[in-house]
């Protein structure tokens, strides 16, 4: 609901070893913070920023991503189209963008939903889903979340919509075994706020089916993540106190006891949890929980679990700079692709001075966690967000959204999307990143 984002950036991933390199023991209670080596031999090759274009000169912010999992060259994107400037948080549309190519040319549908969080998941036959917080027709400063559908992977979406209301805020989606999962907070008359997780099996709507009560405080939430076997790991973070997961088992229904992930909860945008369920992968069912940290040195923070989410790693630090020091990175985002090779991606301002240009960049895992690549810029201008044009949609979203997108496809490639201010407002870019 629209009061719980007053916060811009909500709750909801050296060329020389620095420290040394990440422990492999692992903590049931990551508390403590480390600084993984650099991988020196991992090459990172950044493709041309390549324009997404609105029909509307607006500012397009908050997209989202999505590959086919079995064509290259299919790709979904999802956003919000700020119609008034003055008034970001009471004005925004969904807009996607569906392109057939890899990501060189986009299609446009502009729907009349109005809210927040636009985000997407693929089936492998093309079965799509577009999660959006908000009503049809204009903004009605009410919550219900709406699940789009297509049958083409977003070429052509159906005219049925499913609508779950009542008291929700945010949206996330993934893929597991064919069936659809769903997280979200639920708030209570006290403004308490539990996660819920929901599914779609088969051609079934969503249903609630497990929630994590929040017992009288505000309760946050990433993605879940789904392991190999359908197990699906369920987020929840207690702002000051901690973050932890619970194991959903889809054939009993049940969720296990919390496991807790990290003390560290002051994130920049919104934190994630991504799980690599690929078969073949040296890494399989190793699951990663990565955000941009606002405390201390701040810093894009990792966290590894080898077990499936039963234990968990100490805090990792994976923005590897040649120059240690304070972190301005902000809005990180996270991707496994089949190959089992992670990428992180976040927006960061640390070659400005003044703080006020930034830039996107990106770094790969090739080892589990182990190592992290030197930080490679993927956008090829700077921008300011601050601009007539964006006017209190820079505040609002100083990093082009309180979330961005990154997605693997097939082959092993990494798809990026944010949204900066080159052109003089906020306007979409996508770009396509590969790991050797």
């Amino acid at each position: 609901m629209y009061l719980a984002r007053a916060n811009p950036f909500p709750m909801t991933c050296n060329h020389a070893l620095l420290l040394s390199l990440f422990l492999t023991t692992l903590t049931s209670c990551g508390q403590k913070m480390q600084v993984a080596g650099n991988d020196p031999v991992c090459t990172v090759e950044v493709g041309p920023n390549i324009g997404i274009a609105a029909s509307a000169r607006l500012p397009v912010v908050e997209p989202h991503i999505a590959a086919h999992p079995t064509d290259n060259d299919h790709l979904l994107a999802a956003a919000m189209v700020v119609t008034d400037i003055t008034r970001p948080y009471e004005s925004c549309r969904l807009i996607s963008f569906v392109s057939a190519d890899g990501g060189l040319r986009w299609t446009e549908t502009l729907h009349d939903w109005w809210g927040y969080d636009p985000w997407l998941a693929i089936r492998n036959d093309g079965a799509t889903v577009l999660s959006w917080i908000g009503t049809k027709g204009s903004f009605q400063n009410q919550y219900p979340i709406n699940f789009l559908q297509s049958g083409d992977g977003g070429k052509t979406w159906s005219d049925q919509v499913q609508t779950v209301d009542g008291g929700y805020d945010g949206t996330k989606l993934i893929v597991s075994n064919g069936d659809f999962y769903f997280t979200t907070v639920h708030f209570d008359d006290q403004m308490g706020a539990d996660v819920v997780l929901m599914r779609k099996a088969g051609q079934r709507p969503f249903a609630e089916v497990a929630r994590i009560k929040s017992k009288g405080s505000r309760l946050n939430f990433c993605e879940p993540a789904a392991l190999a076997n359908g197990t699906v790991l369920v987020p929840a973070i207690r702002e000051g106190k901690e973050v932890w997961v619970q194991r959903y088992d889809p054939k009993s229904g049940t969720l296990s006891a919390a496991v807790t992930i990290s003390r560290r909860t002051r994130f920049r945008g919104y934190a994630h949890l991504i799980a690599d369920a690929n078969e073949g992968s040296l890494f399989r069912d190793r699951v990663y929980f990565v955000r941009a940290h606002s405390g201390g040195d701040g810093g894009v923070l990792v966290n590894v679990s080898r077990d499936g989410g039963q234990t968990w790693s100490d805090d990792v630090r994976a923005d590897l700079f040649d120059k240690a020091g304070k972190s301005n990175a902000l809005v990180a985002n996270a991707a496994v692709n089949t190959k089992g090779v992670l990428g992180i991606s976040w927006v960061d301002s640390r070659r400005d001075p003044f703080g006020g240009k930034s830039e996107l960049w990106f770094a790969a895992s090739r080892d589990g966690g182990t190592t992290f690549s030197a930080p490679v810029v993927v956008s090829d201008v700077s921008s300011d967000p601050r601009t007539p044009a964006n006017d209190d949609v820079a505040n609002k979203f100083p990093g082009g959204g309180h979330y961005l997108g990154i997605a693997a496809s097939p082959d092993g490639s990494f798809h990026v999307i944010w949204s900066d201010s080159r052109s003089g407002v906020f306007s979409l870019q996508t770009s396509r990143v590969k790991v050797q």
